[in-house]
């Protein structure tokens, strides 16, 4: 799934996702950021549910750190919990809450 991202505030940087039905090229072309969904399987075989960060724009390191996102599915904030891979695919992000109740569930 990709999420457009809108600003709170017009040129704030607290960003808010909204649901899209784009395609990587779309998004591309018409998004500034996006999130795009990432499901990465760990040592132990467990999936876990991430978000990457993509910019049409290049961003160094400062810029990237820069947003706060809202998780798109508990509208919590979502903790950067991966670096930069470049200039437009920027940080992987998780949600510490939504990732605490799927731990719960699991138990």
């Amino acid at each position: 799934m990709i999420y457009g991202l809108t600003a709170f505030k017009k040129g704030g940087k607290y960003l808010i996702p909204h649901e899209t039905s784009y395609t990587d090229e779309y998004a591309e072309s018409m998004c500034s950021l996006w999130l795009k969904d990432e499901i990465i399987k760990d040592e132990n075989g467990d999936l876990h549910h991430y978000y990457r960060l993509h910019a049409g724009q290049p961003h160094n390191i400062e810029m990237a750190l820069a947003y706060d996102i809202q998780c798109p599915r508990c509208t919590h904030n979502l903790k950067q919990i991966g670096r930069c891979l470049n200039s437009h695919e920027l940080g992987l992000y998780s949600c510490p809450v939504c990732e605490n109740e799927l731990n719960r569930r699991k138990r």
